[in-house]
């Protein structure tokens, strides 16, 4: 399995137009991240115990190829704190909700405003929430929509880097 680097994060993300297709990307990147960071969990990394036991659990459709489910076991392990923990299962929970969506929202949607009030990697970063704050409720004449899109997509890539940077710490 592959690490992507923060820069393959951040292009990725940022090659994606749509709310909804950066969220598909970022539950993929944020599931490769929990997938690398699966096997410290187990003993001591026995090369026998990974390769029987360890890599059956991480194989696609494996019991631990969901996203809720690694992360919960993390979780439950003691292995991650509680704020780690509902960002990752914030950025799910969205990720599922936008699948359900007939006419999904855009970065610029009220939608996506409360997901971000609801990320502690964005909202403890104070010099990046406050500055998303202003434009989404200044008068457009002087902020341009373009930029506040853009704005909000950086935040939220740079959300899913911390949090893979939180994982491997």
């Amino acid at each position: 399995m592959t690490t992507l680097t923060e820069d393959d994060v951040l292009e990725k993300l940022d090659a994606q137009p749509e709310l909804s297709a950066f969220m598909a990307t970022a539950n993929d990147i944020l599931l490769q991240a929990i997938k690398s960071f699966l096997p410290s969990l187990f003993v001591n990394n026995d090369e026998e115990i990974v390769e029987y036991a360890v890599k059956p659990l991480l194989a696609q459709s494996g019991p631990l190829d969901d996203i809720d489910v690694a992360l919960r076991l993390i979780y439950a392990l003691g292995k991650i704190d509680k704020w780690l923990y509902a960002d990752i299962m914030h950025f799910s929970q969205f990720h599922h909700y936008l699948l359900s969506q007939d006419d999904p929202p855009d970065f610029a949607s009220d939608i996506c405003w409360d997901f971000i009030n609801n990320v502690n990697t964005i909202t403890r970063n104070a010099a990046l929430f406050n500055s998303l704050k202003t434009m989404k409720f200044a008068d457009f004449a002087l902020y341009s929509a373009a930029r506040y899109v853009s704005m909000t997509k950086s935040a939220l890539a740079l959300a899913v880097t911390s949090i893979i940077k939180d994982l491997d710490s």
